[in-house]
């Protein structure tokens, strides 16, 4: 049988593909939420769009959404790259989950307990090196419950090895190195139950299915293409800040009336660049730096 060697469930579109299947999740939620799997109730896949209502009008997009009988909503995020106020955007799509439902009128018991998981390709918790962290509402000082209606879960990928794994979160631990396994090698060092078992079934399955391997490389393109633009933008982002400083620099000496070929020789830069510098600046003179630069980038024959 061919193996599934190159798949990653960091990739969203497979993590949806293989998470969604009930056996599957049934063994991964077991893991996270203390049930032994044959007590954790129907799962119900939902439509992971959510509406425009809230969150300023934003479609939201969930990686997997289910309701389970017996335990509430369940909201899935996968988030292998670095997003700010990653905290911010988990809070309001789990607000945004819990009220969905409730019609105007409607009573505050007919309210769903729900949780969030997040697994974060990237340290998202400093204050701990530790792969796992869950949150509840508590009070600060006497640490009891106020609502057991919220959950937020935290799996950190990076810190897997970071520090010895507790024992009730072994399972757990399984499951997140087989999100984490690049191939193959990797998932055949994974201690498996039947529900990993199953998962790398279905992993099998993707692979051999045309228009799905057509969807997850499509996915991977993006990502990577992400990636691409994220690390230019960072690198142009320094070259602005490297440039701005130099124009502000020439900005003060050309106001204490030194010559180009001064600044060029207190500023250690090639003449031609503090002459086309300083052209700028008198074209512009109510202009800021960061305006200048942007003006000097525009110029034709500028690099």
């Amino acid at each position: 049988m061919k193996k599934s060697n190159n798949i990653s469930l960091k990739n969203d579109y497979a993590f949806t593909q293989i998470m969604k299947q009930p056996k599957i999740l049934r063994g991964f939620l077991s893991s996270i939420l203390y049930i032994p799997p044959e007590k954790i109730g129907t799962i119900h896949i939902k439509d992971r769009h959510l509406s425009k209502d809230l969150l300023e009008g934003k479609l939201s997009i969930l990686d997997l959404y289910t309701i389970v009988e017996g335990t509430g909503k369940i909201n899935i995020e996968m988030q292998v790259l670095p997003y700010t106020h990653w905290d911010r955007r988990s809070l309001s799509y789990l607000a945004k989950v819990y009220t969905q439902d409730l019609k105007s009128g409607e009573a505050y018991a007919n309210c769903v307990k729900t949780i969030h998981i997040s697994i974060l390709g990237f340290n998202q918790l400093a204050d701990t090196d530790y792969f796992y962290s869950s949150f509840h509402m508590r009070e600060d000082s006497r640490h009891s419950l106020y609502s057991d209606q919220w959950e937020i879960h935290v799996i950190e990928l990076q810190k897997l090895n970071s520090s010895q794994v507790k024992k009730e979160h072994k399972k757990l631990y399984q499951w997140a190195c087989f999100i984490c396994a690049e191939g193959e090698e990797e998932r055949a060092m994974i201690e498996k139950d039947p529900y990993i078992e199953e998962a790398i079934r279905q992993l099998e399955l993707l692979e051999r299915d045309p228009e799905r391997m057509d969807e997850y490389l499509f996915r991977q393109k993006n990502l990577s293409d992400y990636v691409t633009q994220m690390e230019y933008s960072r690198e142009e982002g320094l070259k602005e800040g490297e440039y701005t400083k130099v124009i502000d620099l020439v900005q003060k000496k050309m106001q204490r009336g030194k010559t180009e070929a001064e600044i060029a020789d207190a500023l250690e830069e090639d003449p031609q660049t503090i002459a086309s510098i300083c052209r700028m600046i008198r074209l512009y003179p109510s202009s800021s730096k960061e305006e200048i630069y942007k003006a000097w980038q525009n110029k034709p024959g500028t690099d």
